[in-house]
């Protein structure tokens, strides 16, 4: 007999129906990208990689300490840009040879902009830690497929749309919408286990359907040491 009925495919953590359950779905998905060891132990991630964007490949070097401080050097030829985090202080220096170095505070918008780059970890996991919240799951197509559609809404009020594939629970995309209405995507490909910490090592980035950036790693730690005043407003913008 043909049944009519529509079977539930089961994944390896449970069926996508299952997985729209945000109890479920929490767990699941912190059993597959941070295990509660990793939770507790990482402190510091440090990833060095490239950027390409608009016919330019510049090299940068990341370094991210828990729970707010950012690091992100990028090199251009000789010269150099550093954005610094420490909390809701971000600070720029431009390095380059035989010149005086050039220090900036950065404010409003585009301090905002950095500061929520500087979360240590992805939306879901940093949902589950009580910044930000998970407001709801649901099952939408991407790229054809089947995917869990999580929607995230951050500490500053941005609204997520963060797609995940039924099967390995990785990040596929992300996608925020801006007050304003522009809708900006990260692609997230070619995932690599980084210390028990699954990790994308392709991303990219487009503004409203126009691709914006590539963005490439090429090593990642976790732990590294790096000293805390690295992160900290340069004493000649005290």
């Amino acid at each position: 007999p043909v049944g009519t009925a529509k079977a539930e495919v089961q994944f390896p953590y449970g069926s996508i129906q299952e997985l729209s359950d945000t109890e479920t779905f929490m767990a699941a998905y912190l059993s597959v990208n941070c295990k509660a060891d990793l939770l507790r132990s990482t402190q510091t991630i440090r990833a060095v990689g490239t950027i390409e964007s608009g016919g330019d490949s510049l090299s940068f070097t990341l370094f991210k300490k828990r729970p707010d401080k950012m690091r992100f050097t990028i090199k251009q030829g000789p010269q150099e840009v550093i954005f610094g985090v420490s909390a809701n202080t971000v600070w720029q220096c431009i390095r380059a040879p035989q010149q005086e170095d050039q220090l900036a505070r950065i404010e409003g918008e585009e301090a905002a902009t950095w500061v929520s780059q500087a979360r240590f970890f992805d939306w879901i996991i940093s949902a589950s830690q009580g910044e930000g919240e998970i407001v709801g799951i649901e099952v939408e197509q991407w790229t054809g497929d089947d995917s869990l559609k999580v929607r995230v809404i951050d500490d500053y009020g941005n609204t997520y749309a963060i797609f995940i594939d039924p099967q390995t629970l990785y990040p596929l995309a992300e996608r925020l919408t801006l007050p304003n209405g522009k809708v900006t995507e990260t692609t997230l490909n070619d995932y690599r286990d980084v210390g028990g910490m699954p990790t994308p090592f392709q991303l990219n980035i487009s503004s409203d359907g126009e691709s914006v950036s590539k963005i490439q790693l090429n090593n990642v730690t976790l732990n590294a040491g790096i000293l805390s005043h690295l992160f900290e407003l340069p004493n000649a913008l005290q």
